[in-house]
């Protein structure tokens, strides 16, 4: 089995670093050409025949996945994966300006890590919390609303992939490059767990698929929603286009990153005053200001 990957030497970094599996500690808009995983909390009804009559059933349960490639859905209650690379992230959706807000992506969470709304961790203090009880109100709130954030980049493949009716695609969904990005605790457990056991193996993610299903929860009001279970699938041969494919999915991890920075920079301010901002652009306006002697 080849286990050979260009882009490690290229970059000067290890394997495990570049897929993001080693975290040195404890504990996005994607390409357009990659395919967005989601997964449905609310079951699809429909209609089936029997015996002449129809009769409304569930045709896509909870906990069924969807894959977004452009304007087309395809759904499954299983997927293959392969895990090219793995990040983390804070994520927070902001209801009034219909913002995504993120900081950047990396290997872990134990930093500060700027964001897109010119601050670091969306405002969450870093490190571990001692006492949560003993945080202010609004200190408590912002950690409440900010959700830890694990994206995962690979290819995918559907075994029986489904329309939105639940209706059999004849279509073949093999090696579909995707971003997920998971943030149930379960969902992110479980798929770390079987992770865990691939490289207990002493082998990358990338060499071993996980097969994707699902669970059922429920919370206290009795809502039900689904989360991902995880197990190991077929040992992966590493291929040369493997390699082209690793570079993709980093160069997208890059693009991301260098998008929120950007927003970073505009949005987290010069810290100077305004008559000081004056004078800077004096300065550039003109070369020079005019100074009473």
């Amino acid at each position: 089995m080849s286990t050979e990957l260009t882009i490690a030497n290229e970059r000067g970094l290890s394997m495990a670093d570049l897929m993001g599996i080693s975290t040195g500690g404890s504990t996005s808009q994607s390409s357009p050409n990659l395919s967005r995983v989601g997964m449905i909390h609310q079951p699809v009804m429909g209609e089936v025949d029997f015996n002449g009559k129809k009769i409304k059933t569930e045709v896509l349960p909870i906990g069924t996945y969807t894959v977004t490639r452009g304007e087309e859905v395809v759904y499954a209650t299983e997927l293959r994966i392969r895990i090219f690379a793995m990040r983390q992230q804070w994520t927070r959706w902001n209801a009034d300006t219909n913002e995504m807000e993120k900081s950047v992506l990396a290997n872990n969470l134990n930093g500060d890590l700027k964001d897109n709304i010119g601050g670091f961790n969306l405002g969450r203090p870093s490190g571990y919390i001692e006492d949560f009880n003993a945080l202010p109100d609004k200190t408590k709130q912002v950690i409440r609303s900010v959700k830890r954030t694990k994206v995962f980049y690979g290819t995918l493949s559907i075994d029986n992939p489904k329309d939105a009716k639940g209706n059999d695609l004849t279509a073949e969904y093999t090696s579909i490059p995707f971003v997920f990005d998971v943030k149930n605790q379960n969902s992110i457990k479980n798929i770390d767990a079987a992770v865990k056991k691939i490289t207990g193996k002493n082998m990358l993610p990338i060499m071993c698929e996980l097969v994707l299903s699902s669970k059922e929860g429920s919370i206290p009001t009795g809502a039900k929603f689904g989360f991902v279970d995880a197990s190991l699938g077929n040992v992966c041969d590493i291929t040369p286009e493997d390699n082209d494919a690793l570079r993709n999915f980093i160069e997208v991890i890059e693009y991301t990153n260098g998008k929120i920075l950007d927003l970073h920079a505009e949005r987290c301010g010069s810290g100077l005053t305004k008559e000081d901002e004056a004078m800077v652009k004096g300065i550039i306006d003109n070369d020079f200001v005019d100074v009473d002697e």
